[in-house]
């Protein structure tokens, strides 16, 4: 009796991979963007590295991973629009740029937050177990058809990119987003040895928020001054891909659902910033762990 019941939640989890593995067969490739800790701007990454992809002519789609607090429909100006449901699952939602994008989001009503814990608390003890079985409905749920790429917005936390691990067939990278300041370095050093001892392949790190961009002027100057990035990549043994400073701009079009990167933007350092990351992002090539093949 014992063994069957420890056998069950392992039986469970091969059915989900099993879904997931079916919705992602015609996804060729799945990028999860992650952070040590929240406020560093990870979401304007993943949102913008997923547009700069689309642009590059890439098919992309984009998965909203952070389940309480939602923020990728607002960012690409699709919050209210209906969640969209076929006989056979779920469909994304068409974005900007030829996106398709999924959030939980969809799913909610106004500012509604999820609530886990039950009214008398009750459902606090599973709360991790009901949040991965969220995610896991998302990606095995969602009709994502043929795409070049799929990026994932994780929520914060060296927890979260194992988590995403245990659900998909194979992920082909992450990408960890950091401010200059030893606390946020300490933070995504933590993710970074959990993706490794998960054998996430790792395509690099970016900085973010390092430098400041006058909204009169254009000048550029410092942000925060505490760490050297540059010189702490190396250490952390990642490339470091792209530095995209604080543009008041980007700010502007997250909040107003608009796209950034167009017209006047299309030169801004942010912007080249973020074609950068979509370059070497579609480039990546996983190298498979010593002694063994893909």
């Amino acid at each position: 009796m014992g063994e069957a019941a420890e056998a069950e939640p392992l039986r469970d989890l091969a059915q989900v991979r099993a879904r997931v593995a079916a919705q992602l067969a015609d996804v060729r490739r799945t990028v999860a963007v992650m952070s040590g800790k929240g406020g560093v701007g990870k979401t304007a990454v993943a949102v913008n590295l997923a547009l700069a992809l689309a642009r590059q002519g890439e098919r992309a789609g984009l998965l909203d991973g952070d389940l309480n607090s939602p923020t990728v429909a607002r960012m690409l100006g699709l919050r209210g629009q209906p969640l969209r449901v076929a006989a056979s699952g779920l469909r994304p939602t068409p974005g900007p740029q030829g996106l398709v994008v999924q959030s939980m989001d969809f799913f909610l009503q106004g500012t509604q937050p999820l609530a886990w814990d039950g009214p008398a608390g009750e459902g606090a003890p599973w709360r991790s177990a009901l949040e991965d079985a969220a995610l896991a409905d998302l990606l095995a749920e969602t009709e994502w058809g043929t795409l070049d790429v799929l990026v994932i917005d994780l929520p914060p936390g060296a927890d979260r990119l194992p988590a995403l691990v245990r659900l998909l067939p194979a992920l082909t990278g992450a990408v960890a987003v950091t401010i200059p300041t030893q606390v946020s370095l300490l933070a995504v050093e933590r993710s970074v040895r959990r993706a490794r001892e998960a054998r996430v392949p790792l395509i690099g790190l970016v900085e973010n928020l390092g430098r400041t961009l006058c909204a009169r002027c254009g000048a550029e100057g410092p942000l925060f001054q505490e760490v050297d990035v540059t010189t702490r990549a190396p250490e952390l043994d990642l490339p470091l891909l792209a530095r995209i400073p604080f543009d008041p701009a980007l700010a502007g079009a997250g909040d107003a659902g608009r796209p950034y990167g167009e017209a006047a933007e299309w030169d801004a350092p942010a912007a080249r910033g973020f074609r950068e990351l979509a370059r070497v992002v579609a480039a990546f090539e996983p190298v498979p762990p010593e002694g063994e093949s893909w």
